[in-house]
């Protein structure tokens, strides 16, 4: 994946405050917060959810679904515990997300966080 600010190079980091963008370089992390790295995380997956809904695909999950995700009490439980945090953010901030996406579903709790996603997204009477 290209950096969002130059366009030229091949991204390395994320932003760690909006988490929204992607860098090469420390010159181009500077750009970035000299300039558009005002928004909250809120404010920036909004913006994320928006450009998915622009720019569907057969894989596209409408809104409506992902919302659900925030409602689900199994899915608060499993997200409040600090190792599936960690495999989250190792996945979010890799380089190769397909690898740790792999290697984190060998994880029961992963597999079964991924499960109750897919079983919400799926299905709007889950209980």
């Amino acid at each position: 994946m290209k950096c969002h600010i130059c366009e030229i190079n091949e991204s390395k980091y994320r932003c760690p405050k909006c988490r929204n963008v992607k860098y090469c370089s420390v010159a181009c992390y500077q750009n970035h917060l000299s300039g558009d790295c005002t928004k909250s995380n809120q404010d920036a997956s909004v913006e994320m959810l928006k450009n998915v809904q622009l720019y569907p695909t057969e894989d596209t999950i409408p809104s409506e679904k992902l919302n659900l995700l925030c409602y689900d009490n199994r899915l608060k439980e499993l997200i409040s515990d600090s190792f599936l945090q960690q495999l989250l953010e190792k996945i979010d901030n890799s380089t190769n997300p397909n690898e740790e996406l792999e290697k984190a579903m060998i994880e029961p709790i992963f597999e079964e966080f991924a499960r109750r996603c897919l079983e919400i997204v799926r299905d709007e009477n889950v209980n």
